[in-house]
């Protein structure tokens, strides 16, 4: 256990460097070691101990997921077979494993969780959409209700984050993909009703057009700065 002597805390880790100030370490005294805090400071927490956990936590969810499933593939096999519910359920552990994976570990932004969240509905939609006969429902109405809801979350997020409004960009343009992706199954012949992929369609355009011609400059610097053009 050592001591940052320039920043008054003690530090759990195994490292000679503070990771505050980056000074060097020094070992602790017999006193300072008896003392719940030396001076004002407070200790430094050791995350080893708090990321051992969660990743034992996030294996044991696998592992039941894992068990539940085939407990409920054996079920639905004998009991319903006609009927393939257990490819829900699947579908949905593995929604759920995901978001908590990525809202849990995951260093990134709120715009990139938010993204990943949609996308991982959407698709989870989708599943439930073909293990239930494939009626097309997910494509006329879910999905693009999704990218409606995608819409205003960005505009909120920009409203309440008015300094840092185009950060969210990025996120706004993988809606519009989401979009295009939606209505071009229109022009396949996927889908038949067009109201809300139309709808949807439209006002992610014009939220995104008006979104770059009144923040010419900021989006051309965060396009710039994430991409490196």
């Amino acid at each position: 256990m050592n001591i940052c002597r320039n920043c008054n805390v003690i530090v759990y880790d195994d490292t000679d460097v503070c990771p505050l100030c980056h000074s060097v370490l020094d070992e602790m005294t017999p006193e300072e070691m008896n003392s719940p805090v030396v001076g004002n400071g407070a200790p430094y927490p050791d995350v080893r101990k708090r990321t051992k956990r969660l990743h034992f936590v996030m294996r044991l969810i696998l592992f039941l997921f894992i068990i539940a499933e085939i407990g409920l593939i054996v079920i639905n096999r004998f009991a319903t077979p006609y009927f393939w519910w257990s490819g829900i359920s699947g579908i949905a552990m593995i929604y759920i494993y995901l978001s908590m994976i990525y809202w849990i570990n995951h260093d990134a932004g709120y715009a990139a969780k938010i993204g990943l969240q949609l996308i991982l509905t959407m698709t989870f939609l989708l599943g439930i959409d073909y293990f239930t006969g494939m009626t097309g429902w997910s494509l006329k109405w879910a999905i693009p209700g999704v990218i409606l809801f995608g819409d205003a979350i960005v505009f909120f997020l920009m409203m309440l984050n008015r300094q840092h409004w185009y950060s969210y960009t990025l996120l706004l343009l993988l809606i519009a993909i989401c979009s295009i992706a939606i209505i071009s199954l229109y022009f396949t012949g996927k889908i038949t009703n067009v109201v809300l992929p139309v709808t949807c369609t439209a006002v992610t355009g014009i939220y995104l057009l008006g979104t770059i011609i009144f923040g010419d400059r900021e989006i051309t610097r965060e396009l710039k700065r994430r991409f490196h053009v």
